[in-house]
């Protein structure tokens, strides 16, 4: 599926669209989740810092968020934050200006499904409600795959769908109904908070996430729901061999 109604491919309008909302992006994150999103971010850096890593590459890295969370979380380790969107890569450099974390944060422009890195790079790969935006998702499984390290850690963070009926319904009608009406006038691309709750229901079911997962050849994969089921986080190992 794509935001915008055009033969243009799902990259470019992906990009388009991320270029339009960069200036307003963080607040509405705030702002639609409550900030519950913080917490949710919160619960991924807990689990990169205990693997201790010292090359960290964070994917689809947005303005930066968890980037500097684990530039802050991570001492002496290095990150990546790489991005589609020249419009979100702008407002993260803008807030590392001035950051005693920026010698250790470098941003960059790049596709998920191409990255410009060699085999073993990293020990660890994270993706924050980036993924289901690939224009390949298993394409972009298999890089992450192929720039981590033997026994590196890949983290990913999504939306999901709650299991509860009646949290489920009231989930369903705020992420559906409200959501697309204050993102589209706050952002004033009605189109990109549309997609939202589109991509987020295009998205795989946690277990067949896990197994994509598995075929991009990660081991140990598994998922922890998040609120109710409203996010997931997902952890996932390269094999040793």
């Amino acid at each position: 599926m794509n935001p915008y109604e055009e033969s243009q491919p799902k990259k470019e309008q992906i990009r388009r669209m991320f270029d339009g909302i960069a200036p307003r992006y963080d607040l509405l994150n705030r702002v639609l989740s409550f900030g519950i999103d913080r917490r949710w971010r919160r619960r991924l850096i807990r689990a990169l810092a205990a693997s201790e890593p010292q090359r960290v590459l964070d994917v689809a890295t947005g303005t930066g968020d968890l980037a500097f969370a684990a530039a802050k979380s991570c001492p002496g380790a290095a990150v990546t934050g790489l991005d589609l969107s020249d419009g979100m890569l702008a407002v993260a450099r803008k807030r590392a200006e001035g950051s005693p974390l920026a010698a250790r944060i470098d941003f960059m422009q790049g596709e998920a499904e191409a990255l410009p890195f060699g085999e073993n790079t990293f020990d660890a790969v994270t993706a924050a409600f980036g993924v289901r935006n690939f224009h390949d998702i298993p394409a972009g499984l298999t890089q992450a795959a192929r720039v981590l390290r033997p026994g590196g850690r890949f983290f990913v963070l999504e939306f999901s769908t709650p299991r509860s009926r009646v949290f489920g319904a009231l989930y369903k009608w705020y992420f559906h109904r409200v959501l697309p009406v204050i993102g589209g006038m706050v952002s004033r691309d009605f189109k990109a908070y549309g997609y939202l709750p589109s991509s987020v229901d295009g998205f795989p079911a946690p277990e067949e996430f896990c197994r994509m997962l598995e075929a991009a050849g990660l081991r140990e994969c598994g998922f922890k729901r998040l609120t109710n089921g409203v996010a997931c986080l997902y952890t996932a190992s390269k094999p040793q061999v």
